[in-house]
């Protein structure tokens, strides 16, 4: 699936508003100034100035956050004045906030950059809102978008518990870019056959790629091995989709290469996405625990490499349901999880922080 922030929606009780440098068609990747900034991606400054440029919103400082946005968020904006009337009506409608729930950050997947998002009440509206704001390393808003949080029914998985003991399916500190049980933490819940799926980067500096990120080799999970997470039957393969270009999603397959693992007792272990022609592995193959199978690419609907997992009850036929994942004995920011399930913001790993491997670019 392609990566995503959040999946707001906008026929809402509330209105929500986009602000972004690009409408539909895919930007070219903005290359990271040498220089950097002041505010580096996924760092404590970055997190600081995201609560910052929400503060302005919540309180009514509407001409300071108008000076906030990037050049060009602000031309595709139009105008202060229309930006003002905006505001002011979308603050009309929420008042302010009067409790924040949860919040998190993330690297912006195709420039050098933070995602910061908020989960709140606000005093006069009826639901709980997110609010996604995208800063760049110059503290610019290239990104501020405000709607409501859906809540989707978790359906009759929603309590289900592995029979498997899965474990990650890679070496080395991967990023969650989307996984738990709520749309704020994963766009993949409002999707009913990928709701509890998960998608992992790897980030460097909190960022996902070097240099202008225009080619799959930038970044730097492409190549990457994946691993089985138990012991299984190999029950589907797929391995010859091109990668596609970063940014430019292809519809040629829902999955582009793939692989399907069955691990009994109605337990299935997809990972797409894959790189052409790095499957390691054939339909009716066994494999054990921690075996290399492929490796990570940007094949289907997928707009930058990253692996996207997925536990299910089906090989294919009755059509599957997703499964929630819960891996065994792996490490969450340094911390050890005898079982649990990944969410977005974490870095996790199956060894401790320090001694995990993978290759360097």
């Amino acid at each position: 699936m392609t990566l995503r922030l959040h999946a707001l929606v906008a026929v809402l009780l509330l209105p929500a508003f986009t602000f972004a440098q690009t409408s539909g068609s895919p930007a070219k990747p903005q290359a990271p100034k040498p220089s950097g900034g002041p505010y580096a991606p996924v760092s404590p400054q970055a997190k600081q100035r995201g609560e910052k440029v929400f503060e302005l919103f919540n309180t009514g400082q509407t001409s300071a956050l108008w000076a906030s946005l990037s050049e060009g968020t602000k031309k595709a904006y139009g105008s202060q004045e229309k930006f003002v009337a905006q505001i002011k009506k979308l603050r009309e409608n929420l008042g302010t906030e009067s409790k924040m729930l949860d919040e998190n950050m993330g690297p912006t997947m195709r420039s050098a950059g933070t995602i910061y998002s908020r989960l709140s009440e606000f005093n006069k509206a009826p639901i709980r809102v997110i609010s996604t704001i995208g800063v760049n390393e110059q503290g610019q808003v290239d990104t501020f978008l405000v709607g409501p949080e859906r809540v989707p029914y978790q359906g009759r998985f929603g309590g289900y518990k592995d029979a498997t003991k899965l474990k990650l399916p890679f070496s080395g500190e991967w990023f969650v870019d989307q996984g738990g049980r709520s749309v704020f933490q994963n766009g993949n819940f409002l999707s009913d056959e990928q709701r509890f799926a998960i998608d992992f980067v790897l980030l460097k500096n909190g960022r996902v790629f070097s240099g202008d990120g225009s080619d799959n080799s930038n970044y730097y999970c492409f190549g990457q091995p994946f691993l089985a997470p138990a012991d299984g039957l190999i029950v589907m393969v797929e391995d010859g989709f091109q990668d596609n270009p970063p940014g430019r999603p292809s519809h040629d397959s829902p999955q582009g290469n793939m692989i399907l693992i069955s691990h009994g007792n109605a337990e299935f272990s997809l990972m797409d996405h894959l790189k052409q022609n790095s499957v390691k592995v054939k339909k009716g193959d066994k494999v054990k625990q921690g075996d290399p199978v492929a490796e990570c690419g940007n094949s289907g609907p997928s707009a930058i490499p990253h692996l996207h997992y997925q536990l299910q009850d089906s090989g294919g036929l009755p059509l599957p349901d997703s499964l929630p994942a819960q891996f065994v004995d792996y490490y969450t920011d340094g911390k050890l999880v005898a079982s649990g399930e990944p969410e977005r913001g974490q870095t996790v790993s199956n060894t401790a922080p320090g001694t995990a491997q993978q290759s360097t670019k």
